[in-house]
């Protein structure tokens, strides 16, 4: 806060006295007792004396509090449009008067720039830009720029031309083993594997046997490489307890159980694998984290974040439209010949399939009267469909707009700012 000097140049008597005051070089007159319209405020504390002072002195805004002083002398708050609704809220704050008062003509003007900070604050920063935690003082400042180093070339593909480079190797190996791992499945070398574990021997011919084996190599190459990656990034990482807790590096290293667990022979033991070997093939949203700096995929996660609540209620609406329709179909069919609806269960599924748009045409209406009512399930199922799409556009606009905002902006170091008590002098 801003140093301020309070000046009393002579005393006044009687509460109807006017008083100067003077705010930043510009002066305004106005009398004691306008100023005692709202007790508790700053000027209203000021003049509330015995022998009030004549002339006040603040080094503050002067245009916002041309419009300070107006709601004192109208009871109605307003604001200037050219200036930041943060610097708005530091003056009336300064003021003593709460910005819970600005008319409704102001709010959107005042409440502009606060919500661009809050989205701004919402957008996460760079990898290279993440604080270190505070335990890793004592390291050097080489080996702490050799970390930053090996952090940014396995999780920031666009750091640099290395980094790219072992993004897409990243990325040809995860390829490779959900390859490796969706060919296994295949009914001929599913049955040889098992074989292969039960007897020892293979009862597939030489080309199953070698492509069993040559899949069994692609696995301890991407295995070598997973290890190899998952190791570089968690010595490397600014924060061991932050790394832990993200989902995606939990996938990595359940990925890698599978894997290493291939040793066990038994035929029971390689069964009891199936769900582990499942999280290789969650391994492939690791796409989704190697995109994640890409400008488009952050953008469109921060607009979807922002919509999640509106998206919320799609779910709600149609679940109401499901039992609305489903309910309305079943009295319309339910007297019918060699109608598909029986039962309300049925029922419900084809309102659904038809409000989502989808249509499998397992089930459909017969009677005139379940045609109209399945006419209307359908335009309702495109309005409420189609409800949240423009809120996810505007979203995605916006954040577009402050993603670059936030890309655009030099790193502030913080100010240490000294603030000062005013005082006043008779």
């Amino acid at each position: 806060m801003n140093s301020v000097g309070v000046f009393s140049l002579k005393a006044c008597e009687g509460s109807s006295e006017k008083i100067v005051i003077n705010v930043g070089g510009v002066k305004h007159e106005t009398h004691t007792r306008t100023l005692m319209a709202l007790p508790g405020s700053r000027l209203a504390n000021l003049v509330d004396t015995d022998m009030p002072p004549s002339e006040l002195f603040f080094d503050r805004n002067p245009e916002v509090f041309a419009h300070v002083l107006q709601y004192y002398r109208s009871g109605k708050l307003h604001c200037p449009t050219n200036l930041c609704g943060l610097l708005l809220e530091e003056e009336f704050a300064f003021w003593g008067v709460s910005g819970t008062d600005v008319e409704p003509c102001c709010w959107a003007t005042f409440q502009h720039n606060k919500d661009t900070v809050e989205a701004l604050a919402q957008i996460e920063p760079l990898v290279m830009e993440k604080e270190e935690e505070p335990g890793q003082n004592h390291q050097s400042s080489n080996s702490r720029a050799w970390m930053q180093k090996i952090w940014a070339l396995f999780d920031n593909p666009y750091s640099s031309i290395t980094a790219k480079v072992i993004a897409i190797v990243s990325l040809f190996f995860i390829l490779l083993s959900f390859t490796a791992f969706s060919l296994q499945t295949e009914p001929h070398i599913y049955l040889s594997k098992i074989d292969l574990l039960r007897t020892g021997n293979s009862t597939g011919n030489c080309m199953e046997t070698l492509l069993v084996d040559s899949l069994d190599v692609v696995e301890l190459v991407c295995l070598v490489w997973f290890v190899f990656e998952f190791v570089m990034r968690v010595v490397s990482c600014p924060s061991k307890p932050r790394f832990f807790m993200n989902v995606m590096n939990i996938v990595d290293l359940l990925g890698l159980f599978p894997l290493f667990l291939r040793c066990c022979s038994s035929m029971y033991c390689w069964k009891a694998m199936g769900f582990l070997r499942i999280m290789r093939c969650i391994r492939v949203f690791r796409i989704f984290k190697l995109m994640q700096h890409v400008f488009g995929v952050r953008v469109l996660n921060h607009a979807l974040r922002a919509s999640a609540t509106s998206l919320c209620t799609v779910p709600l609406v149609l679940l109401i439209c499901t039992l609305i329709f489903g309910t309305m179909v079943f009295y319309t069919e339910v007297d019918i010949e060699n109608s598909y609806f029986t039962g309300l269960p049925s029922c419900f599924w084809w309102a659904a399939v038809t409000l989502t748009t989808v249509g499998y045409g397992d089930l459909f209406p017969i009677s005139g009267q379940g045609k109209l009512v399945g006419f209307l399930c359908a335009m309702v199922g495109v309005l409420v469909i189609i409800l949240p799409v423009p809120i996810i556009v505007n979203n995605f606009i916006k954040f577009s707009s402050l993603v670059k905002t936030k890309c655009s902006m030099p790193r502030k170091k913080e100010k240490n700012c000294v603030d000062t008590t005013p005082s006043s002098s008779a």
